[in-house]
């Protein structure tokens, strides 16, 4: 090992002869890997002019060539790396193309090397070569970091201003038709799609946030907005031809309202709105997304409820009655609305078909309320709610 670390250093002089050598044509070097790109058809979609991906050809090659001369870093002597991935991520390239191209750099050095190298200096060549690959590993490592850290900051920028247009879209004042185009474009959505919308409640955020951002990695959106008291939820409904969405799937353990089908974002703050009386009438032990057609009763009772007294009033004849006694033609009554008759009430109540009917009458003395008449059956089904 001594001999091995004393040939290397032996060899330093004639290494750096070689190295320097390149350095005189840099130029060259640069349209060799211009020819390499080429040929492995990475930057095909012209995000990058030509006479930039020469200069940045060119700039690279040369902090490499330096960096071997000086038994140093790429990104001890420059911020070049770091500058052009942070350039290739605004420009939008995509992160396996400047990877690509990254990974070019060591081949064409060491093709560079070994035409310009002697018989007598493959020895130097195979010595120092680690030393090559470290350089152009640490080049490599910072581009495709900083890339990455560009990636995030831009996506977050684009996130916040989102928010800041979803935030809008749901807020008090009122959306011309002109408003709604321009935070469709600002969403990357069209103006006119079907969205689906969900309202949970606040606890939910941590969920939400998470099923979105896993969304994300797939590829599909998910927008979330916290809001006093709920988060929102609205994404794009799934092309035709796609039995389920995937967000349909991520929220599945999610308890919210929910509007299903919303025609064009301008309509979307309207579903918030009903998404969220469905969420103020969730249960505890509520699960999953409930739509207006599975609570409607509950919101028309909640809605009256709080304007009129609505079942207070109506079911306060109940009142006289031992809670038992109460709670037994409760689910009688419920029995019956989800039925429709008696034979089918008394056989899933586990009675006589006449002790339906009794519990009825009892009912109808005590609320007013003949739940054999559809209408009256109604108001009974909300109050029930």
């Amino acid at each position: 090992m001594r001999n091995l670390a004393a040939r290397t250093r032996d060899s330093l002089p004639r290494w750096r002869e070689l190295v320097s050598s390149l350095a005189l044509d840099v130029d060259a070097l640069a349209e060799t890997f211009l020819t390499r790109l080429d040929d492995a058809r990475v930057y095909q979609s012209g995000l990058v002019p030509d006479e930039h991906l020469r200069t940045s050809a060119r700039d690279s090659l040369a902090l490499i060539l330096r960096a071997l001369a000086t038994d140093s870093t790429t990104t001890r002597l420059s911020e070049l790396p770091s500058e052009l991935g942070r350039l290739r991520a605004r420009q939008g390239v995509r992160g396996e193309d400047l990877v690509a191209a990254v990974r070019l750099d060591f081949g064409v050095v060491w093709s560079a090397m070994l035409g310009e190298a002697r018989a007598e200096d493959m020895a130097v060549l195979a010595l120092h070569a680690e030393n090559l690959w470290r350089v152009v590993d640490d080049y490599a490592r910072a581009v495709q970091q900083s890339y990455l850290e560009e990636r995030a900051l831009m996506a977050a920028a684009t996130r916040d201003e989102q928010l800041t247009y979803l935030a809008e879209l749901l807020g008090p004042a009122g959306r011309s038709p002109r408003d709604v185009r321009n935070i469709a474009r600002a969403l990357g959505v069209g103006a006119d799609d079907t969205f689906r919308v969900v309202v949970a409640d606040a606890t939910a955020s941590h969920d939400a946030h998470r099923a979105a951002a896993q969304i994300s990695a797939l590829g599909e959106r998910l927008f979330v907005l916290n809001q006093p008291g709920r988060v929102v939820l609205v994404w794009p409904a799934a092309a035709s031809g796609r039995q389920h969405d995937l967000q349909l799937r991520q929220l599945r353990g999610m308890a919210g309202g929910m509007v299903p089908d919303v025609k064009g974002l301008g309509a979307v703050p309207a579903a918030a709105a009903t998404a969220y009386e469905i969420c103020r009438t969730l249960r505890p032990d509520d699960t999953g997304l409930v739509t207006l057609a599975q609570a409607w009763t509950r919101v028309t009772k909640s809605r009256l409820d709080e304007q009129h007294g609505f079942s207070t009033a109506l079911l306060s004849g109940l009142d006289a009655l031992p809670r038992a006694e109460q709670d037994v033609i409760v689910q009688t009554v419920r029995a019956y609305l989800a039925t429709g008759g008696l034979t089918a009430s008394a056989e899933r109540l586990y009675c006589h078909r006449n002790t339906v009917l009794n519990r009825l009458g009892r009912f109808e003395k005590l609320t007013g309320l003949d739940i054999t008449i559809p209408e009256q059956a109604a108001i009974a089904l909300v109050a029930l709610a």
